[in-house]
């Protein structure tokens, strides 16, 4: 269903469907879309993005068109794409080799308790990175891409491969949400803010009961029908065993 499908679908059962009732529908409805969006990592919201590294320089801007990524129909190519918002995963591979390493995400107490000298940037402290930091996004106008630290400074150039999250972009009314499985929880939540913009106040909250149901059932979905990797983590004997009920 498309987000007129849906707002058309929701103001039939309000009873309301004049062009302006469609129009407040729509903008409730891609404002929960973005909020669950926003919410986690969707699969659907993922992408990479690859940049090339100068020796010397640590600070890398990800604002290179995405390489795999799902986007509203609108945008048709990687130029147009969403820029990548949210680094989760980096690997660094020097130019002229084939493998790499993947850099541990973290943070900046984390090098000043350990060393703050690793993050000065001389000859004498620039190594192979083995790890990053998130840096402030830089904002470009309507493009504001990630920006990540490598960590030391990097003493030879490469590449950086980064699985991030997609920034949000505003889907067109003939779009099909990308997200698998959330047309009956926008329905819910659209219907629930109709029902309050008309002051039905008590319909609406036990509307947004079932959405809030409908999403948790859409979570499960996404982590046990897609595909994954399940890890076991142990269990050492000198962990406490009140976390386990016993």
């Amino acid at each position: 269903m498309t987000i007129s499908d849906i707002a058309t679908l929701v103001c039939t059962k309000m009873g309301r469907t004049d062009s302006d009732t469609l129009s407040v529908a729509k903008s409730l409805l891609k404002r929960r879309y973005q909020m669950i969006y926003d919410s986690a990592l969707w699969a659907e919201s993922l992408a990479t993005v690859s940049k090339a590294v100068v020796a010397g320089d640590p600070d890398v801007t990800l604002d290179g068109n995405p390489d795999v990524y799902y986007a509203p129909n609108q945008y048709v190519s990687g130029s147009n794409a969403p820029r990548l918002e949210i680094p989760i995963s980096v690997r660094f591979i020097v130019t002229a080799e084939t493998d790499g390493i993947e850099l541990v995400p973290s943070d900046w107490w984390t090098f000043f308790q350990i060393d703050p000298n690793i993050l000065t940037n001389d000859s004498s402290h620039r190594a192979r990175p083995t790890r990053f930091i998130h840096l402030p996004r830089v904002n470009t106008g309507s493009a504001t891409p990630a920006r990540i630290r490598l960590v030391p400074s990097p003493d030879t150039d490469g590449t950086v491969y980064v699985l991030g999250k997609l920034k949000w972009a505003e889907p067109a009314d003939s779009d099909t949400p990308t997200i698998n499985g959330i047309e009956n929880t926008l329905l819910a939540m659209c219907e629930a803010d109709m029902l309050e913009r008309h002051r039905q106040y008590g319909k609406a909250q036990i509307k947004m009961n079932e959405a809030g149901v409908l999403l948790t059932q859409m979570r499960e979905a996404h982590k046990n029908q897609f595909a994954s990797e399940t890890v076991i983590i142990p269990w050492g004997a000198s962990d406490s065993r009140s976390e386990l009920g016993f």
